[in-house]
């Protein structure tokens, strides 16, 4: 027998146990029992043996195959056990080096952020990324994207600033010239 069923991207991601009604074809209705592993994909199946269909005697009772669904979470992009997301920084911080809170499965950590950090550069935590179903040791990685989020109103007296600043630049080399 086969059925399908949805969990979210944090049951996926730490496992659970979820309970399914599932119609025979008598039309009796029943409740099973079902534990997700951690670090399960969309598309993987679940075999549930002695679940499925009543088989004739001695063959015993079939298997239910359950194939899952994760759901999407905003912000986080899965790729086998390893996940993907940005952290917007503001434009001082990327030119001067500073600290950035980065959103992980487990909850916020802070960031080193590099003096110069341009935008599209990678931050790598290490082991932050989803278990392995195999081994309960080994978790992948979480990659985050810097983006430099550029102001857009700025005071006159913002602005006065950084035309000092690109003057400066262009006095000791064309890097920091727009």
């Amino acid at each position: 027998m086969r059925a399908e069923i949805s969990v979210s991207f944090d049951e996926a991601a730490f496992g659970c146990e979820k309970k399914i009604s599932l119609q025979g074809q008598d039309g009796k209705i029943s409740t099973v029992q079902v534990k997700i592993p951690a670090g399960i994909e969309s598309g993987k199946t679940i075999r549930l043996r002695g679940k499925g269909m009543p088989g004739s005697n001695p063959a015993g009772d079939g298997d239910l195959l359950l194939k899952v669904t994760v759901q999407e979470k905003p912000g986080f992009e899965r790729k086998g056990a390893d996940l993907y997301t940005t952290v917007k920084i503001p434009f001082t911080t990327a030119v001067l080096g500073g600290e950035a809170e980065v959103a992980t499965l487990t909850g916020k950590v802070v960031c080193r952020i590099k003096p110069g950090t341009q935008s599209g550069s990678r931050i790598r935590l290490k082991g932050k990324g989803i278990v392995s179903m195999k081994d309960a040791s080994v978790h992948g990685d979480q990659y985050v994207t810097v983006q430099i989020d550029v102001p857009k109103n700025l005071s006159a007296a913002a602005k006065q600033k950084l035309r000092e600043f690109e003057e400066a630049c262009k006095g000791g080399s064309s890097r920091g010239a727009a």
